[in-house]
């Protein structure tokens, strides 16, 4: 499988051969088994392994739709791509390399290739499940890099989401006001009326 090959390539120590820069291995956060595949002590767990199934391609496709119809993904329009446009959102664009520049460009480029690919993907239902598939002579590599990177922003928006509602404080969550002493108390002494006025009357509630 390529992709298991390219992750054996990330998962071990990388020099570049022509500034001898050294890329530190990089580990997997979500899997076990792929974690042990990197031998090398300390590497970051910050690759998300997918091996996908027919059924798992299916619930991402369906997610994927509904990110857009909810408006959770908003792509990047092809028209603010002008110098213009970007000097009016980006005040410092002017003072980037031409190498920065065009990074940023490239990133409106990609964006209306990705919606040139969506438009022309096909699908076909069975048994309940969905399959996209491209056009002979097309692909659907970032309709692939979209659909999974929003699974995995949504994994780690749900996890985040328990981490903080296992951290919320009861007291933060719950107002509780100091009894009004107008009524009839009952003191510590069995049958004995307290001072209905005080203002700290001696009682214990059973």
């Amino acid at each position: 499988m390529l992709g298991l090959g390219v992750y054996d390539c990330l998962a071990r120590d990388m020099s570049d051969p022509e500034t001898g820069e050294i890329y530190p291995a990089l580990s997997c956060c979500n899997n076990q088994e792929m974690a042990a595949r990197c031998t090398v002590m300390g590497a970051k767990k910050v690759i998300w392994a997918i091996k996908a199934s027919q059924s798992f391609n299916s619930d991402v496709a369906f997610l994927l739709r509904e990110g857009f119809n909810s408006g959770r993904i908003r792509l990047l329009l092809d028209g603010d791509m002008d110098n213009d446009a970007l000097i009016k959102k980006l005040p410092k664009y002017k003072t980037l390399t031409e190498f920065e520049k065009e990074k940023i460009k490239m990133a409106y480029v990609n964006t209306t290739l990705l919606i040139d690919e969506l438009t022309k993907l096909e699908h076909e239902s069975v048994g309940g499940k969905v399959r996209i598939h491209e056009r002979s002579g097309m692909r659907k590599d970032r309709y692939s890099s979209l659909a999974y990177n929003f699974y995995v922003a949504t994994q780690l928006e749900t996890k985040l989401e328990r981490r903080y509602s296992a951290n919320v404080n009861s007291k933060d969550m719950f107002i509780i006001r100091a009894p009004k002493y107008t009524g009839k108390a009952v003191s510590n002494s069995i049958g004995k009326k307290a001072n209905e006025t005080s203002s700290a009357p001696s009682w214990t509630t059973y």
